[in-house]
């Protein structure tokens, strides 16, 4: 038996692991428990008690006096696409061109090994929502899932998210105004549902001449279906109206991205029953479309029934993606109940997207990040991060760079001596 007390092997493997003595935020029926053994098995949660005893396993973690949380999920990021926003060869996140974009699927350039993965799982990020962040057309493209795990293997689920762009974005409108992107969407979906029913037809050249690409409307297809989620972006009230009644009109699968004024219409989400991921740090009318923004929106959202989910400060991105916790913090101060705020960084992003996760629970996968202290708390840091029940390298540039510097480099600051 291996016994650790958080000094855990890069990418150790092991078929079997024990978390011992920790205080344990399992989000399922169970509650939180204060102190807590969690059995881990083939990458699976096996058991959950007060007290295993000392039950045979491969590795033990002691966790006495840390926090035990699932691991954190990304709602919304560009990780493994973006490398450095300001240089574009390290950026495959965008399409180009005169196409709706909707057929674009930028997970064949996702990059497992970026600099960025380690960094944002060294903070408790375990898995995320990739998408493209294209603002030139209405669809910017697919988003996918990943693990953050580093390994080639890690995209967990292709095609699970259109983006779409309404609103406003990096000070203009995503296509003109906001009317004509509304009917660019229309039009885009109504060719998609004549492109469905006349699909022989218009292959073989004897339909009208469609405003969209073949391959576009071929990719609108799982969307119409049911089979794929609609990402829209959208912050005004009023424009969160008008994603609903949309969605409403051709069955869609809908998320609604940003919602800065959700909280007006929060009756209206809970009634559709429509998802909404938030930057629970937007308190600034910093654009006329968020003019009502509130840090008291994820606590108003989820009184009213809402599933809130809740990204990085500026909606995620790449670099900040793990600071969903420090957000989800601040929407507790605001009023969000304490679970509910775990439960926004993790459990209601797994449910909301269909992914492995969020819970900590017997039969659940075992993605467990354990805490030097309360996991919402800004100076609380990540002392194991395990994914798949396995225990993952906290090392990262930034680590590697503290440890070269921190150490005295032969012959430096003697140069200039004579």
């Amino acid at each position: 038996m291996t016994c650790l007390l958080f000094a855990l092997a890069p990418f150790a493997s092991a078929e079997s692991l024990l978390i011992k003595g920790g205080k344990v935020i399992s989000l399922s029926d169970a509650g939180t428990l204060e102190q807590a053994d969690i059995l881990i098995r083939d990458g699976r949660i096996e058991q959950v008690a007060a007290d295993l005893g000392s039950i045979p396993a491969d590795t033990v973690i002691d966790a006495a006096g840390k926090v035990v949380a699932p691991g954190f999920i990304a709602p919304h990021s560009e990780l493994g696409l973006t490398e450095i926003s300001a240089a574009a060869s390290t950026n495959d996140n965008a399409v180009a061109g005169q196409s709706v974009g909707a057929a674009f699927d930028p997970s064949v350039a996702f990059n497992p090994h970026s600099t960025l993965i380690p960094f944002n799982r060294a903070g408790g990020l375990t898995r995320a929502i990739v998408t493209p962040g294209s603002q030139e057309n209405i669809f910017a493209g697919q988003g996918f899932a990943i693990k953050l795990n580093g390994a080639f293997d890690s995209v967990a689920k292709a095609g699970l998210v259109q983006r779409i762009y309404l609103g406003e974005y990096g000070g203009s409108l995503a296509g003109g105004s906001r009317a004509n992107a509304f009917a660019q969407l229309r039009s885009a979906l109504d060719e998609a549902r004549e492109y469905a029913e006349n699909k022989a037809a218009i292959r073989r050249g004897e339909w009208r001449d469609l405003t969209h690409s073949v391959a576009d409307l071929e990719a609108l297809q799982p969307l119409l279906n049911g089979e794929q989620m609609a990402m829209i972006g959208a912050n005004r009230a009023s424009d969160i109206l008008q994603v609903l009644a949309l969605a409403k009109a051709f069955n869609l699968k809908l998320v609604i991205e940003g919602a800065a004024e959700g909280w007006m219409v929060s009756d209206q989400l809970a009634a559709a029953g429509v998802p909404v991921v938030i930057d629970a740090m937007s308190n600034s009318p910093d654009a006329f479309e968020r003019l009502g923004a509130r840090m008291e929106n994820a606590a108003l959202l989820n009184k009213a029934g809402v599933t809130v989910a809740i990204s990085g400060p500026g909606y995620g991105g790449s670099h900040n993606s793990y600071l969903s916790r420090q957000a989800a913090g601040n929407a507790v101060a605001f009023g969000l109940p304490y679970e509910e705020g775990v439960r926004a960084v993790s459990a209601n992003v797994a449910k909301i997207f269909g992914l492995k996760g969020g819970v900590i629970a017997p039969g659940e996968v075992a993605d467990l990040v354990v805490w030097s202290g309360d996991p919402l708390e800004v100076t609380s840091y990540a002392e194991a991060v395990l994914i798949d029940g396995k225990p993952q390298s906290l090392v990262t540039r930034s680590t590697r760079l503290r440890d070269r510097y921190l150490k005295p480099q032969p012959g430096y600051g003697h140069a200039y001596k004579n």
